[in-house]
């Protein structure tokens, strides 16, 4: 029986698109990898829990947090509380907050509004063009000492912060969030969750 040349034809397209897909996945695979192992190295992926940072990420965001970093004022950071009861029992746990004051800075709140200390009996109001909630709760003028930061949550009405606990040492910082990962957070989420399918996926095969 003689085979028709077309046949033969469609057998050989049929291969090259099965190499051509496979292909593709490897070239898939190795990127994950690649990116994978760099993004491991200077970031690391944090699952935001809880609403103490509307709207600027909101409950079950995921986004990356720098592992070196030099903190300024106005940072989003991942702060280590395991040995602050006030946020818990004691367990290990982060917290995602916003940096509001440094080593050596006078705050105070008054009206609703937060003042950082310019000079003797001067002081120069915060812009916090992020809030989401007033600043119910006031507080008297807090100086930070050597090593200190006083965090708060861009909802000031739920959050628990520096207004609970006081100031936090600034050792206990583990990362801090680009803008540029809170700009692009819904698509760093779709990544992650994308990622984390394709990698146990390839895992059971």
């Amino acid at each position: 029986m003689i085979r028709r040349p077309e046949m033969l034809n469609r057998r050989k397209r049929e291969n090259n698109t099965a190499f051509t897909l496979l292909i593709v996945l490897l070239v898939v695979y190795l990127f994950i990898l690649v990116a994978d192992a760099w993004l491991n190295m200077e970031f690391f992926v944090v699952e935001v829990v809880g609403d103490s940072m509307r709207n600027t990420v909101y409950d079950g965001d995921l986004i990356y947090a720098e592992r070196s970093f030099e903190l300024k004022r106005g940072d989003i950071v991942i702060v280590d509380v395991t040995d602050y009861p006030e946020f818990g029992n004691g367990r290990n746990q982060n917290i995602i907050k916003r940096v509001i004051a440094l080593e050596g800075d006078s705050l105070k709140c008054e009206d609703g509004i937060v003042y950082l200390k310019k000079g003797e009996g001067e002081y120069a109001p915060l812009e916090e063009p992020y809030l989401l909630g007033e600043n119910l709760r006031h507080f008297r003028e807090v100086e930070l000492g050597e090593g200190e930061i006083f965090v708060m949550g861009d909802n000031r009405i739920i959050s628990k912060d520096s207004r609970d606990a006081g100031p936090l040492r600034e050792e206990d910082v583990i990362g801090v969030v680009p803008d540029w990962a809170v700009e692009h957070k819904a698509w760093i989420t779709r990544w992650e969750n994308l990622r984390g399918f394709f990698t146990n996926w390839l895992r059971k095969r």
